[in-house]
């Protein structure tokens, strides 16, 4: 299967945009929205590297879950997961979020998203 880099390149160019609303929205003091746009910055890195390897898109967390796993280990298989409960309880849950918890899932973004985009196969490791 070819790789088709303008999808990957999209969804890349997609994940850094989703950073830079996400550290807007923590400077707006909108947490909730900064966790959210964190968390979908690295699902947006994530589909861009699988596009890159495999020639698709995975379809749902799940599906997600089992790559990171698979592609980078345990740790970062638990680092995705904490966020996207994050992220759950952001845009579902009853309370607001704490600025260091959107601070927190910004930090752990912007290292999940940077190792998505640099890793081998992936639309920045040529």
């Amino acid at each position: 299967m070819g790789r088709p880099s303008g999808a990957s390149s999209e969804y890349a160019e997609k994940a850094v945009r989703m950073l830079e609303a996400a550290r807007f929205d923590l400077e707006s003091e909108m947490f909730d929205k900064a966790v959210s746009a964190a968390y979908f910055a690295v699902e947006a890195a994530l589909n861009s590297l699988s596009v890159s390897r495999q020639g698709t898109v995975p379809s749902g967390f799940r599906s997600r879950l089992r790559l990171v796993e698979r592609w980078f280990g345990e740790e970062f298989r638990r680092e995705y997961a904490l966020l996207h409960h994050a992220r759950v309880k952001a845009d579902h849950g009853r309370s607001l979020t704490s600025r260091e918890a959107a601070e927190d899932a910004l930090r752990v973004a912007e290292g999940l998203v940077s190792s998505l985009l640099r890793a081998p196969g992936g639309p920045g490791s040529g």
